[in-house]
């Protein structure tokens, strides 16, 4: 009995983890996993560039509705 309270405590630990991390607005793209999704509103879409030393994603907006980069990552 106590093993079947074991499995189901974990299993709803498993669970409430990976909810909240949904949650959190972590999720992989196309090109890989991308360390948090952040809320910009823009226009068109936000810049597809990455840094390399730190992993982020750059923060300005596209210009046009058919560009991947900004003004600075063209």
């Amino acid at each position: 009995m106590k093993t079947l309270q074991k499995i189901l405590f974990f299993s709803a630990v498993a669970l409430t983890l990976t909810t909240i991390s949904f949650a959190s607005g972590e999720k992989q793209s196309e090109n890989g996993p991308v360390a948090s999704k952040q809320c910009y509103t823009c226009q068109y879409d936000q810049c597809h560039a990455v840094a390399k030393s730190t992993g982020k994603r750059c923060q300005h907006c596209v210009s046009n509705s058919r560009d991947l980069y900004c003004w600075q990552h063209k």
